[in-house]
Parts: C-alpha cells; structure tokens; sequence
C-alpha cells in the first residue's frame, strides 16, 4: 500500500513540475514547488487511507458486538423511549 502511494504523489510530483517549468519559474521554484505538491498528495493520500481503515474496522467492530438471534434486541422491544406517564 504504501508504494502505491509513493507512485500517486511521485505523478503529482511530476505532472506539477511540467505545469510550474512551463510557466517560465526557475528550476529551483520549479522543483520546491513540486516537491511540496508531493508532500501534500502523499499525506492527504495517508489520511484518506487511515480514515478508511478505521472506518473499516468500526464497522468490523460493531458487528461483532451484535448479540446471537436477537435476544437482546428483543428484551426492550415493547418498551418506548423516553415515554412519560399520562395521569
């Protein structure tokens, strides 16, 4: 996972410098500025990544905390929530 990562801001890396080099800028405001557009493609990849997982992982979670046939689904099945008395 990690080396495709690496690829998609290494294209952003890429693709940045040919825009930035043939807007006239200096070699060296040509390759810093790309090299920033790297770090903000790879981190923004990692976050979405990590994001992802916990989602994942939530969910896996959550399923395992279900209880076996519903038996304690159904134990306050013909309760109301919040339900005030009417004298």
């Amino acid at each position: 996972m990690n080396k495709i990562i690496f690829q998609i801001g290494l294209l952003g890396f890429c693709v940045s410098a040919v825009l930035f080099g043939t807007q006239g800028m200096s070699l060296m405001e040509t390759v810093a500025r790309a090299f920033i557009v790297f770090i903000v493609v790879v981190c923004a990849i990692a976050v979405v990544m990590l994001m992802s997982s916990l989602i994942m992982s939530k969910d896996k979670a959550d399923g395992e905390d279900t209880a076996p046939a519903g038996a304690a689904r159904d134990a306050g099945a013909g309760r109301r929530p919040n339900a005030q008395s009417t004298k």
